[in-house]
């Protein structure tokens, strides 16, 4: 009997082991902020020599982080465990169109904005020192299917979002005008 005990425990120390390992690999690989888009999906850097977002502030939510540009490769989002990623495809903050921002649902990084709400305002400073100012106009929570929140706006809007849910299979996903 003691055999048989032990085995069952080392064959669960196994498994605890194995699924640790899951999801440290699920906690640090780009693929988790990816959303599924469409192929005709603007994926090439716009903004060469332009003002580009530089930091992020979300002062209610303690967010002060800076901003790094990415560029979608095939369907690998790039995500910097050290602040927040603009789409460079996407719209710069303050003109016309959808700004996209987005990152590690960590505490230090995004992780608080899960308690964003309707109002909170939201400023991005740009690399020419100017700032621009959001408010945030909703939440939501989406699938990585859906990936209109992202689609192209008429308004000068700004989009963050990072993964929520179980295993990080969900985007929390912030509106602000």
């Amino acid at each position: 009997m003691k055999n048989f005990s032990s085995r069952i425990l080392t064959l669960a120390g196994i498994l605890l082991i194995i699924f640790s390992l899951f999801l440290y690999w699920q906690k640090t690989t780009p693929r988790r902020v990816a959303f599924n888009l469409e192929s005709n999906f603007n994926t090439r850097d716009a903004h060469q020599g332009e003002a580009v977002p530089t930091k992020l502030i979300i002062n209610e939510l303690g967010i002060e982080l800076p901003v790094f540009g990415a560029e979608i490769v095939g369907n690998n989002w790039p995500v910097t465990k050290n602040g927040v990623s603009f789409l460079s495809s996407s719209a710069l903050p303050g003109t016309k169109g959808n700004s996209i921002l987005y990152g590690h649902n960590w505490n230090s990084l995004l992780g608080p904005l899960t308690k964003a709400k309707p109002g909170q305002k939201i400023e991005v400073l740009l690399s020419d020192g100017n700032i621009v100012n959001f408010v945030v106009d909703s939440t939501q929570i989406v699938s990585p299917n859906q990936a209109s929140v992202l689609a192209e706006s008429r308004d000068k809007r700004l989009t963050i979002y990072t993964c929520t849910g179980f295993l990080d299979s969900q985007r929390f996903v912030v509106s602000a005008l």
